[in-house]
């Protein structure tokens, strides 16, 4: 009798174990939704620019956690009016180890580098961009390049350590489109060997060389398939994806060793307006733009081979605002889309090419644009 009750306490114990992992908050969250994680906006506020950082709870929604200043000030103009103040892509970026963000200050012409942690965020240093009006930038490894895209639109490297970033010495190169380039979105390729820009008024995308040491020993620049190429993302194995302002449209391109561009699908369009901003799914099967004139957004699916096919002309509304800068969640069960002109984010659940607007994060400035999640 004595045995087996101490086996049936024995079996007890592991009931009880079982369900007292299950209901750990962590293994809850990492059952619902890939767990919880952090989302980044910043303000581009033209008195003073800072990083908000949010956390995100399992069912995707996000609390203000901090804002800290980037010790310089955001700009507006470049855009289209309100709907979009610094008119790029990647104005803020976030580490691939989630430890640090940079972020551009447009009307100081300055660069941030700041630590991240679920804490907080804190300020390490600010430095002079080497140019006029900073609105992209673009972080492989230690190696960071900065997009100024007003006066000669030009490109300027850094290195980032803890303790912040420092100049690379005879750097700086100017754009092949000159003052009339109107460049969007700065990237390098996914080896880090190549430095992407794309030129709006001149149709161009540029791909810049880089040694050894990441400075630039060349340029190719050539034909955008669609016009008005604006944001960049790569995508299962290598494919570049650019959204198209003025087209409408997404094309895909498989960048090769000799620095050219081989266009795979040309100009795919949505039917909708001022297409600008692209995410890509961590699995590279499908991609969202932020249509900002039409208040909405779209789905392509994108094939193994690089191929772009249109699969929701409107995934989703904005809810009555316009979308601009967006970011995947880890896991991609969320997409983060900033309104700068209705000061917020939106809030998307992802279900294949489809999205479902399931909340807010208010309380922002009109200027905000730039964000990065995890």
């Amino acid at each position: 009798m004595r045995v087996r009750k101490l086996s049936l306490s024995l079996s007890m114990l592991l009931v009880l174990a079982f369900f007292a992992i299950g209901l750990q908050p962590g293994a809850r969250a990492a059952a619902h939704h890939g767990g919880s994680g952090v989302v980044y906006v910043m303000t581009n506020d033209p008195a003073g620019n800072a990083v908000v950082q949010y956390s995100r709870a399992a069912d995707g929604s996000l609390t203000k956690v901090s804002q800290t200043p980037t010790g310089g000030l955001g700009g507006t103009g470049n855009g289209v009016g309100p709907l979009d103040p610094l008119g790029s892509q990647d104005s803020l970026v976030l580490s691939g180890d989630a430890a640090f963000l940079l972020a551009v200050n447009a009307g100081s012409n300055q660069l941030s580098a700041l630590s991240a942690t679920s804490s907080g965020v804190t300020l390490l240093n600010t430095v002079a961009s080497n140019g006029n009006f900073p609105n992209s930038v673009a972080l492989n490894g230690s190696l960071v390049y900065v997009l100024n895209a007003h006066g000669t639109p030009n490109i300027s490297s850094f290195r980032l350590t803890s303790s912040g970033l420092t100049p690379i010495a005879n750097s700086t190169v100017n754009l092949p489109g000159g003052s009339n380039a109107a460049p969007h979105d700065i990237r390098f390729s996914p080896d880090g060997t190549r430095l992407l820009v794309t030129e709006d008024r001149t149709d161009k995308i540029d791909v810049f060389q880089l040694n050894s040491s990441g400075l630039v020993t060349g340029v190719k620049s050539q034909s955008s398939a669609g016009s008005g190429p604006f944001g960049m993302k790569f995508g299962r194995d290598g494919v570049l994806l650019n959204a198209e302002a003025n087209s409408n449209s997404v094309s895909s391109y498989f960048l090769t060793s000799s620095d050219t561009l081989t266009v795979v699908s040309a100009a795919v369009p949505n039917g909708q307006l001022a297409t600008c901003w692209i995410s890509v799914t961590s699995d590279g099967k499908f991609a969202f733009v932020s249509n900002t004139a039409s208040g909405d957004l779209s789905s392509y699916a994108v094939s193994g081979n690089g191929m772009v096919n249109l699969e929701e002309p409107v995934a989703a509304t904005a809810g009555g605002g316009n979308p601009i800068d967006s970011a995947f969640s880890s896991g991609d069960s969320f997409l983060y889309v900033v309104d700068s002109s209705m000061g917020r984010v939106l809030i998307y659940r992802v279900n294949g090419a489809s999205l479902a607007l399931i909340g807010t994060a208010t309380g922002l400035p009109t200027t905000v644009q730039g964000i990065a999640a995890q």
